[in-house]
C-alpha cells in the first residue's frame, strides 16, 4: 500500500511510452536496408526495416533484462537484485559506430546491431534508474518515519522535571564509562606526547609502581582531577543543565535530520524523472542522465547534518552540478583499464571484463567528440557504485545518527527494573520454593476453573439449546402435567355437582325444586364450573355463615370451604400453566442469554491475548481508526502552517509547498495508507480512497487544493474512521 511502487509503475509506464514514440520516429531510418539508406535523399517516404535475420544471443539477453527491470507490480525490485541485472548486462562503452551522428549512414548489419545495443543500453540504464529511484523513496521514507516518535520522546523527557531525573539515572552508568573513556584516552595521549604536567606531584603516591606506571597512573589522577574540577564548575548553574543541554542537542540533531530526509524526499519527488513536460519528449535521456545524478547527490549528502548548516543548504547542494548531468569522464576505465582515449582496439580490458562492444568495434573512434556514447557505461557505473557504496553509507550513517540521538535502547531505558529483579531474583526463588504447594494448588485450581467455566457455561449451554431445538413438544420439560390440571379440574366439577345434588333447594334458590336434579341441570352446573363459577356452592356458604353453628354440626360450612380450597388449587395451576406455556415459547431465547455471559468472557479474553502478544497483526479496528485521525491533523497542520498557505496572493491563497514540507507531507501519507487497510472495506471505497490520496499528495494545483481534498476525505470517509 505505499505511494513508492505506485510512483515507480508510473515513471516505467512514462518511459515505456517516450521509448515507443523514439522507436517508431528513428529505428525506420537507423534500420533502413543499404539501398534506402543511400537513396535517403530521394523523396520515397517509405523505408522497410530488414534486419538479417533474428536478432542476436547479446540484443536477447538485453531484452530479457530489460523484461526483468521493467515494474509491471507493487512490488520494487531489491538493490541485489538491480545489481545484478546490472551486472550482467555487461553495458559497453562503445555499442554506435560513427554512423550514430546521424540515423542515415547506419548501413551495415553489424552497425545495426550496434546501433541497437546502444539503445537497449539506454533501455536499461533508464530502467535501473527507475528501481533505484524507488529504492531510494523507500529507504528514506523507512528512515524517516520513525524520527517523528523521537523528537515527540524528547519533548516529554523535557517537560517533566521528573522524566528529565529519569534519563539522567537511566543514562548515569554510560556516562560514567564515557567519562572514564575520556580520562584514559587523555592520559593516554598525554604519555604519548611526553606531557608530564602535574605528574611529579603525584609520583609519590604510586609507591611500589615502576617508574613508567607512576608517571601514567600520575597523569590518570591529573586528568580525572582537571575534568571533574570543570564538570563542577558546569554543575554550578544547576544540577540537569549538562542533562538537558545534552538533550536538546540531541532533540536538535534529529529534527534537522528529518527535515533533510523530507526535503530529499520532496526533491526527488518533484525533480526526479520528470518526462512530462513536452520538451522533454524528445531528451528523455537527458532526464535520466540528470535523474541520476541527482540522486547520487541526495543520496550522499542527506544525513551529512555536521557539513549541512540547513535545508537550503542541502537542496543547493543537491542541485549543484545534477542539472549537466555526467560531466565527468577522468573516473571512466577504458578498454586498456586507463583513461578515455587510451584504447586497445582489441575489445577487451585488462581484466578481461567485459568493456568495449560484441561485435569487436575500437571506440576510440566514438570518444573523439563523442562522450554521449559512453554516457550509458558511466550511468550504469553510478547507479552500481550507488546501490553498493553509497546508500548502503547512507542507512549506515542514519542508524548510527539515530543511534547517537534518538531515543536510548530498551537495555538504557530498562537496566534499572533489570537490576533490581536480577538482585532480587534469590528472594523470589527462595519465596517460590517454599510456598511450592500452595502455588501448586493455585495453578492446579485455576485450570480447574477455567475447564469448569467452558463446561459449565460455553458447552452446556450450547448442548441445552441444540436440545432444545430437536426436542418435540411433547418432550419439553414444564412446571406442571397437563394431566394433573385435567384431573383436578374435574375433580372440582364432581365436588360442585354432589355438593348441588346434596342441597338442591339453597343451592338452586328454588325453594319448590324437587329432591333431584334434572340431568339438564346438572349439565348447566358442569359448564359453569368449567367456568370457574361457583354460584351454587357460594350460596350455601353465605347461608352457613348466618348460623355457623349449625353449619359447622352439619358439615356443610366445612364441605364449602374445602370445595373453595379445590377452586384455589384449580386456579393456581391454570395460572401455573399460562407461565409454563410462555416460557416454553421463549426456552430458545433463554438458552441464547444464558449462553451470552460465557461467550463474551471468551471473546474478550482471545481478543485481549491476541492484541497483547500479536504484535503487528494485532492492531485494532478502532486503534487504526483513530490513528488515521491523528494522520489528518498532522496533514492539515502541515498545509495549514506552510509558507505557502499563509502567504496571500490579490486576497486569495496560493503557491505550493517546499519540498520538506511535501516530503513530510507524503510520509503522513504513506501511513495513512497502510492504516486504510485496516479500516477501509476492501473494493471501490478503497480504490477512491487511494485516489484522494494521491490527489493529496500532489502539489501541482496548490496548497488549497489539497486542504480541499483534505476535507474531502474527512466527511467522506468519517463512517470509517469514527
Amino acid at each position: 500500500m505505499s505511494f513508492v511502487a505506485d510512483q515507480v509503475r508510473s515513471i516505467d509506464l512514462q518511459l515505456d511510452r517516450l521509448h515507443l514514440e523514439h522507436v517508431s520516429s528513428v529505428l525506420p531510418i537507423a534500420f533502413a536496408t543499404p539501398s534506402a539508406a543511400s537513396a535517403a535523399s530521394a523523396p520515397e517516404p517509405a523505408r522497410e526495416i530488414d534486419l538479417a535475420g533474428p536478432p542476436s544471443l547479446r540484443i536477447a539477453k538485453l531484452r530479457t533484462i530489460i523484461k526483468s527491470l521493467s515494474s509491471t507490480s507493487s512490488v520494487v525490485l531489491t538493490p541485489q537484485q538491480i545489481l545484478s541485472l546490472l551486472t550482467s548486462a555487461g553495458i559497453s562503452i562503445a555499442t554506435v559506430t560513427d554512423a550514430d551522428a546521424d540515423a542515415n549512414t547506419i548501413t551495415t548489419h553489424r552497425e545495426q546491431e550496434a546501433y541497437l545495443e546502444h539503445e537497449l543500453s539506454w533501455l536499461i540504464v533508464s530502467k535501473a534508474a527507475i528501481q533505484t529511484y524507488g529504492v531510494v523513496l523507500r529507504s528514506l521514507v523507512d528512515e524517516t518515519l520513525p524520527l517523528s516518535d523521537d523528537i515527540y520522546y524528547w519533548d516529554e523527557i523535557l517537560a517533566s522535571y521528573r522524566y528529565t531525573l529519569l534519563y539522567s539515572l537511566q543514562t548515569s552508568p554510560w556516562r560514567l564509562a564515557r567519562f572514564a573513556i575520556d580520562v584514559y584516552r587523555d592520559a593516554r595521549a598525554r604519555f604519548e606526547r611526553g606531557d608530564w604536567t602535574g605528574a611529579e606531584e603525584i609520583r609519590a603516591e604510586a609507591v611500589g609502581i615502576s617508574g613508567t606506571a607512576k608517571r601514567f597512573y600520575a597523569l590518570i589522577r591529573s586528568s580525572f582531577r582537571e575534568r571533574s574540577l570543570s564538570a563542577l564548575n558546569a554543575r554550578l548553574v544547576s544540577p540537569f543543565a549538562l542533562i538537558t543541554h545534552s538533550i536538546h542537542i540531541k532533540q536538535a540533531n534529529i529534527t534537522k535530520l528529518r527535515s533533510m530526509q523530507a526535503s530529499a524526499l520532496g526533491v526527488l519527488m518533484n525533480e526526479s524523472l520528470v518526462f512530462e513536460s513536452d520538451d522533454e519528449r524528445e531528451d528523455w535521456k537527458g532526464v535520466v542522465e540528470r535523474s541520476i545524478v541527482l540522486m547520487d547527490n541526495v543520496v550522499k549528502n542527506v544525513c551529512n547534518i555536521d557539513q549541512v548548516v540547513g535545508v537550503e543548504q542541502f537542496e543547493d547542494l543537491v542541485f549543484t552540478g545534477s542539472s549537466d548531468g555526467v560531466g565527468e569522464f577522468d573516473h571512466v576505465t577504458f578498454e586498456n583499464g586507463g583513461a578515455e582515449g587510451s584504447t586497445t582496439g582489441s575489445g577487451a580490458t585488462a581484466s578481461g571484463g567485459r568493456r568495449g562492444s560484441s561485435l569487436g568495434i575500437p571506440s576510440s573512434g566514438l570518444l573523439e567528440g563523442k562522450k554521449e556514447a559512453v554516457i550509458p557505461y558511466v550511468l550504469s557505473l553510478k547507479l552500481q557504485e550507488m546501490l553498493e557504496k553509497h546508500l548502503p553509507q547512507q542507512e549506515l550513517l542514519s542508524k548510527e545518527l539515530l543511534r547517537g540521538n534518538g531515543r536510548p535502547s530498551a537495555l538504557v531505558r530498562y537496566w534499572i527494573p533489570i537490576t533490581v529483579l536480577f538482585f532480587s531474583s534469590g528472594t523470589l526463588l527462595q519465596v517460590l520454593v517454599n510456598r511450592r504447594d500452595a502455588i501448586q494448588t493455585w495453578v492446579r485450581e485455576l485450570g480447574e476453573t477455567i475447564v469448569d467455566f467452558g463446561i459449565n457455561w460455553v458447552v452446556d449451554p450450547i448442548k441445552r439449546i441444540v436440545s432444545t431445538i430437536r426436542t418435540g413438544e411433547d418432550e419439553e420439560a414444564a412446571l406442571m402435567t397437563r394431566e394433573s390440571l385435567i384431573s383436578d379440574r374435574e375433580s372440582l366439577e364432581r365436588m360442585v355437582v354432589d355438593f348441588v345434588i346434596d342441597n338442591p333447594t339453597t343451592a338452586t334458590d328454588n325453594a319448590t325444586a324437587s329432591a333431584s336434579l334434572t340431568p339438564e341441570q346438572i349439565r348447566v352446573i358442569r359448564e359453569s364450573v368449567k367456568q370457574g363459577d361457583l354460584t351454587p356452592v357460594l350460596k350455601v356458604y353465605e347461608q352457613d355463615l348466618k348460623k355457623p353453628i349449625r353449619g359447622a354440626v352439619t358439615g356443610e360450612l366445612l364441605r364449602s370451604l374445602l370445595i373453595q380450597i379445590q377452586k384455589t388449587k384449580v386456579d393456581v395451576e391454570v395460572a401455573v400453566s399460562g407461565i409454563d406455556n410462555m416460557l416454553k415459547s421463549q426456552q430458545l431465547l433463554f438458552g441464547m442469554l444464558g449462553l451470552t455471559p460465557g461467550v463474551l468472557i471468551v471473546v474478550g479474553t482471545t481478543r485481549w491475548l491476541r492484541s497483547a502478544w500479536g504484535g503487528r497483526s494485532g492492531i485494532k479496528k478502532s486503534e487504526a481508526k483513530g490513528r488515521m485521525v491523528r494522520i489528518l491533523r498532522h496533514i492539515d497542520r502541515i498545509l495549514s502552517t506552510s509558507a505557502a498557505y499563509r502567504g496571500t496572493s490579490g486576497g486569495e491563497r496560493s503557491g505550493t509547498l517546499t519540498f520538506k514540507e511535501h516530503g513530510l507531507l507524503l510520509c503522513e501519507i504513506h501511513v495513512l495508507r497502510e492504516l486504510a487497510g485496516y479500516a477501509l472495506p476492501k473494493g471501490v471505497v478503497m480504490k477512491d480512497f487511494l485516489e484522494d490520496l494521491e490527489e493529496m499528495g500532489s502539489i501541482r494545483n496548490g496548497v488549497m487544493a489539497q486542504k480541499g481534498v483534505v476535507e474531502r476525505v474527512r466527511w467522506a470517509y468519517a463512517k470509517w474512521m469514527h
